[in-house]
């Protein structure tokens, strides 16, 4: 894994960054969510009225048919023409109204709802429409408009041209719900009924009239002008209108992508189910055939209640969406300009800071590798200021200190080297003539006691002899002479079958057996390093086995090795080393205390200097143990190259 090394300026003006970017991200999230559900609400609020203009509109051309109906029923020369059943005037003067009001159908019954006059060729007549849904409340006195729906067989009847105009295939429409029917044969037309009532009050007949709505864009059109007066944006008009029968678009100035108006299209399932089904009016978002609309649709019903059809209106979503995304943008802008801000005033602060930090940690780099600055150029009357105070402060210090260490050192070197020297000549004197003695070279010896006593005096001459040589290898260590000469060399041959056999009156006195793993492999290894130093390792670890280990104990040495590093190991049967041991035993003087022998051994040297030895050669070493069963002394050494 790659560390990203971050300085302390660096890292003020990150966590600096963090701070304003993180408020300023939150600040800016924030604002730009209320201004959007602003907006948004906005919106649907201008839509919803949008759509109560439209209903305003709806109704005017209910209103005005209605109104035209009621005129033409009071006309005493219609009422008067129509007691006398003078049908060619009244359908030359009622066939003149419709045209000139623009209606697509105006007809004239009896008073039993019998048709006899239709202003529309071929003006076909005699057909009852007592029990059409107007015509009879008429017949009853009422005076009725609104919208209906006409059958196809109805429109025929009406006049030719209105069942073709309402006559319509459905076009295929995402999300819309499924039809079984895959078009439309009736029509949705506003109409009114008025009763004609004679100077007697008797009722001479029914006049109803009206406009068919399929493929009709007066209304629409005159909405779309009256609300958002014709106005668009990127091409596109910025609102629209919409009449469905049913859930169909027969009335319309929404485009589809050719440009057309898309009648035949129909209503989405979900505003389907809202408005047709449950009579509820649907105001949110919505996607009408090729642009994002806010919209707004309400159930249209007939007199008699029944839901037929959808008045729609929808305002454009871009502009609300620029709108927004010109005031994320702005935001954006500003937030961004208050991070560069943020980043100059940071980095000259972080600067100020760093600056002086970065002096401290040069200067302590200094005192790290031996050299004590006495002075820093620091001058602030802060924390940092003082700090930089103490601290030359404590370097005059420790400059003195260690100026006395050294000195003191030195002493201390030269007289470890001198005495431990002088005391190595006369110990081989001894050693020889213990030897001597034990070999009966000088004479045999006469009682078992003797031989005891002699076999004491060598094991504490061995003693004495490797307290001498772990000392001058401290010495060595201490003043930095401990070289390594490193050569290709047989280990076993040269490092620890030496070591083995120098050490077998200690493993017969104490009848412990050696044990070589693949000793076939140990044998042949060859390897880089040290001869002499190698050996010193062995000699340290396997006395460390003898002494520590238990009598009539195994000593298992062995070797394992990967493609880069080799493996040795140095195993004994014994009390081994308590866990909290473990990490300490490798200190300089550090003994322990084994409580099977009652006592401390050893000079505390000997792992010291083996670990030393080890880290000269570019390896490791540490301890593994069981307590009461066993302990293991690694160590690994590189393979050349590595």
């Amino acid at each position: 894994m790659i560390k990203l090394r971050l300085t302390l300026q660096r890292k003020i003006v990150f966590f600096f960054l963090i701070v304003v970017i993180g408020g300023g991200s939150v600040a800016l999230i924030l604002g730009i969510v209320l201004y959007g559900k602003t907006v948004l609400e906005r919106a649907q609020r201008q839509v919803k009225m949008d759509l109560n203009s439209a209903w305003v509109v709806y109704n005017q051309k209910i209103d005005s048919i209605k109104f035209l109906m009621r005129i033409t029923a009071k006309r005493e020369a219609i009422i008067e023409e129509l007691r006398e059943k003078n049908t060619p005037f009244l359908k030359r003067i009622l066939e003149e109204i419709r045209i000139d009001n623009t209606l697509d159908f105006l007809s004239l019954t009896d008073e039993r709802g019998i048709i006899l006059v239709r202003t529309r060729y071929p003006y076909r007549v005699g057909d009852d429409q007592s029990n059409d849904e107007m015509v009879s409340r008429a017949l009853n006195r009422e005076q009725i408009a609104g919208t209906q729906i006409l059958s196809q067989e109805r429109l025929i009847k009406e006049g030719d041209g209105l069942a073709e105009q309402s006559f319509m295939v459905f076009i295929p429409t995402n999300l819309a719900k499924q039809r079984a029917r895959d078009r439309e044969t009736s029509g949705m037309v506003i109409k009114a009924a008025v009763p004609m009532i004679d100077k007697n009050d008797d009722i001479q007949g029914v006049l109803y009239g009206g406009i068919l709505l399929n493929r009709d864009y007066g209304i629409v059109d005159q909405i779309k002008d009256t609300i958002y007066r014709g106005e668009s944006y990127e091409g596109k008009d910025i609102g629209t209108a919409t009449i469905f029968q049913w859930d169909v678009r027969i009335s319309t100035n929404v485009k589809n992508s050719n440009g057309l108006r898309a009648i035949g299209t129909r209503v989405s399932r979900e505003v389907y189910e809202k408005v047709l089904e449950n009579g509820e009016p649907y105001i949110g978002r919505a996607y009408v055939v090729n642009a994002g609309y806010i919209t707004a649709y309400e159930p249209i019903m007939n007199v008699l209640g029944q839901i037929i059809g959808i008045l729609y209106v929808g305002i454009l979503e871009q502009p609300f969406i620029d709108m927004r995304n010109q005031v994320i943008y702005l935001f954006f802008s500003i937030a961004l300009i208050g991070v560069l801000v943020a980043l100059v005033i940071g980095y000259f602060l972080a600067r100020s800071i760093s600056k002086p930090v970065e002096k401290l940690v040069y200067a302590t780099q200094e005192v790290s590798q031996g050299n004590f600055p006495t002075e820093l150029e620091i001058y602030s009357d802060d924390e940092i200021g003082r700090l930089a105070h103490s601290f030359s402060q404590m370097s005059q210090n420790l400059q003195k200190t260690m100026n006395d260490l050294k000195e003191l050192n030195k002493r201390y070197l030269g007289l470890l080297g001198f005495t431990t020297h002088e005391l190595k000549q006369p110990l081989g004197v001894l050693k020889g003539y213990l030897i001597m003695l034990q070999d009966e070279t000088l004479g045999k010896l006469s009682t078992t006691l003797q031989k005891e006593v002699l076999l004491e005096m060598q094991s504490n001459v061995n003693t004495l002899n490797d307290m001498i040589q772990k000392y001058l290898q401290l010495a060595k260590i201490e003043a930095g002479k401990l070289v390594v000469e490193k050569k290709q060399i047989a280990l076993f041959k040269e490092a620890i079958n030496p070591v083995l056999e120098g050490e077998n009156p200690q493993l017969s006195i104490k009848k412990m057996h050696v044990a070589i793993e693949e000793r076939e492999k140990l044998e042949k290894l060859e390897i880089i390093a040290d001869p002499i130093l190698m050996r010193i390792v062995f000699s340290n670890l396997i006395t460390n086995a003898i002494k520590y280990g238990k009598t009539g104990g195994i000593i298992n040495i062995g070797c394992q090795e990967d493609s880069t590093h080799y493996r040795f190991h140095v195993k004994n049967e014994g009390a081994g080393i308590p866990k909290n041991k473990l990490k300490d035993i490798f200190g300089k003087f550090v003994r322990i205390d084994i409580k099977e022998l009652g006592k401390q051994l050893g000079t505390g040297l000997g792992l010291y200097n083996t670990k030393e030895i080890i880290e000269k050669h570019g390896g490791e070493i540490w301890a593994e143990s069981e307590e009461g069963e066993w302990a293991d002394f690694v160590f690994l050494l590189p393979k050349e190259g590595q």
